[in-house]
C-alpha cells in the first residue's frame, strides 16, 4: 500500500466515525487555542504595559553633576550654555535641561490636595520623552517663547479633578510649588496618558504617580530656577543604536565646553522598562508552558482513543492483513489517522485561539499580539502529538496476528 491509498483510508476511516474523531482533536483543539490566547494576550498586555516606558527610554542619556567631588564648585552647574553648545554641535537629535519638582493641587475645593510632579520641559525635551496625548495637544513653541502660564496634565490627575479626562481642556487650574507654595493659575491645553499607570496597576499598586508639564521659561520666569542653573540635561542619540557613540561624543563636548568634564556623570536614562518588561517576559513564557500542558493531556487523549479505535476494528485488521497487507501498512494508514486528527485539531485550534483572543482583548481593553513563529509552531507541535502519541495504537494495531484478529468478535 502506498502513501495516497494509506491517506486515503485514514481518511475514509475518520468519515466513518466522525463523533470519534471529534473526541479525538477536542484535546489538541482546547490546548492549542489556551496557547495562542494566552501567548497573544500576554504579549499585547505587555506591550500595552511597557510600550511607552521603552519609547522614553531607549537611545536616552542623561549628564549629570557630581556635586560630591571636591572639586565642585557651583559655577560648574550645567546651563542653557553648555545646553546651546550641546545642540548647535549637531551631534544629537535633541537636547534639554531635565527637571521636575512637586506641585500641589487641590481637588474637591479645600477638602483634598494632591502632590504633582511637574516637568519643565522644552521643545526638544517633547522629543526625547515623548507621551501620548490623548485630548487637547502639546505646548506651542509661542508659549515657549512668551512663557505662557499653560500646562497639560495627565489623564488620572485630569479625571480627579473634572469627572473626566476630557472636561480638563480649557479650565483653569491653581497650582503650588510644594505644598504650601503661592498659587499660580495655569490653564490646561492637554491630556496626556500617565505613563506608569498600566504597570501600577498590574503590580497591584494603588496609588498611580501622577504628572503635568510645563513650559520652562514659565519655570524659570515664576521660580527663578535659572538662576542657580541645571543639575541634569537629558539628550538622545540620532538612533537608540549610536548611543554608546553619542555619549562618548557628549563627554568630549563637556571637556571643551568646561574643562572639567570629569566632573559629570553621564549615564543610560532607566525608566525601568528594561527590568519590568524582562520580569513580564518571562511571566508571559510560564503561563503559556502552563496552557502547553493542557496540549500533552489532549495528546493522551488522542492515544486512548486510537487504541480503542484498535480494539473496534480488531477484524478488520485481521481481514486486511489476511489479503496481504503488511505490518507497516497497518502502521502507516494509524499513524496517518492520528496525524490528520491532530493536524485538524491544531488548524481549529489555532482559529479558535485566535477568536478567542479577539474577544477576551476587546473586553479587558488589550490589543492581543500574535506572532506567527507561535502559529506554525503550535500547528507542528500538534501534528508531532499525533506521531508522538500515535505511535504506541499503531503499533499494536500493526502487529496483531491475522488468526487471532480474525475469530475477534
Amino acid at each position: 500500500m502506498n502513501f495516497v491509498e494509506s491517506l486515503k483510508s485514514a481518511i475514509q476511516s475518520i468519515k466513518g466515525n466522525k463523533m470519534r474523531a471529534f473526541l479525538t482533536m477536542l484535546g489538541i483543539i482546547i490546548g492549542i487555542s489556551s496557547v495562542i490566547t494566552m501567548s497573544s494576550i500576554g504579549k499585547g498586555g505587555q506591550e500595552s504595559i511597557t510600550g511607552d516606558l521603552k519609547e522614553g527610554g531607549y537611545g536616552k542619556f542623561n549628564i549629570t553633576i557630581d556635586k560630591t567631588d571636591e572639586n565642585f564648585r557651583w559655577k560648574y552647574l550645567l546651563n542653557e550654555d553648555i545646553v546651546k553648545k550641546l545642540q548647535e554641535s549637531n551631534k544629537f537629535k535633541a537636547v534639554s535641561p531635565k527637571i521636575s519638582s512637586n506641585f500641589g493641587i487641590k481637588i474637591d475645593g479645600d477638602s483634598r490636595r494632591q502632590m504633582v510632579i511637574f516637568n519643565a520641559t522644552t521643545p526638544d525635551y517633547e522629543e526625547i520623552d515623548k507621551v501620548k496625548m490623548l485630548y487637547g495637544r502639546n505646548l506651542l513653541p509661542f508659549e515657549y517663547e512668551n512663557s505662557e502660564k499653560v500646562i497639560t496634565i495627565d489623564n488620572i490627575t485630569a479625571k480627579d479633578l473634572y469627572g473626566n479626562s476630557k472636561a480638563a481642556l480649557g479650565q483653569k487650574l491653581e497650582i503650588f510649588k510644594g505644598r504650601f507654595g503661592n498659587p499660580q493659575t495655569y490653564k490646561i491645553v492637554g491630556v496626556y496618558q500617565n505613563p506608569l499607570e498600566q504597570m501600577i496597576k498590574v503590580m497591584g499598586g494603588r496609588r498611580v504617580p501622577r504628572f503635568g508639564r510645563m513650559p520652562l521659561p514659565t519655570y524659570e520666569k515664576l521660580y527663578d530656577s535659572s538662576q542657580t542653573g541645571y543639575t541634569t540635561i537629558i539628550l538622545e542619540s540620532k538612533t537608540p543604536e549610536d548611543m554608546a557613540l553619542s555619549m562618548t561624543e557628549a563627554r568630549a563636548l563637556l571637556e571643551t565646553i568646561t574643562n572639567e568634564a570629569e566632573l559629570y556623570d553621564i549615564n543610560v536614562e532607566n525608566n525601568g522598562a528594561a527590568s519590568f518588561d524582562s520580569i513580564l517576559s518571562t511571566l508571559n513564557i510560564f503561563v503559556t508552558f502552563v496552557a502547553g500542558i493542557s496540549l500533552f493531556v489532549g495528546g493522551i487523549g488522542v492515544m486512548n482513543i486510537m487504541l480503542v479505535s484498535v480494539v473496534e476494528r480488531t477484524k478488520e485488521i485481521g481481514i486486511r492483513k489476511a489479503i496481504g497487507a503488511t505490518d507497516f501498512d497497518i502502521l502507516s494508514q494509524f499513524l496517518m489517522e492520528s496525524i490528520i486528527l491532530t493536524g485538524i485539531g491544531g488548524v481549529l485550534g489555532i482559529g479558535f485561539g485566535v477568536v478567542l483572543a479577539i474577544v477576551i482583548g476587546y473586553f479587558i481593553n488589550i490589543e492581543p499580539l500574535f506572532s506567527l513563529f507561535t502559529i506554525l509552531v503550535s500547528l507542528i507541535v500538534s501534528m508531532g502529538i499525533g506521531i508522538i502519541f500515535g505511535v504506541t495504537p499503531a503499533k499494536k494495531a500493526a502487529k496483531l496476528n491475522p488468526v487471532d484478529a480474525l475469530r475477534a468478535e
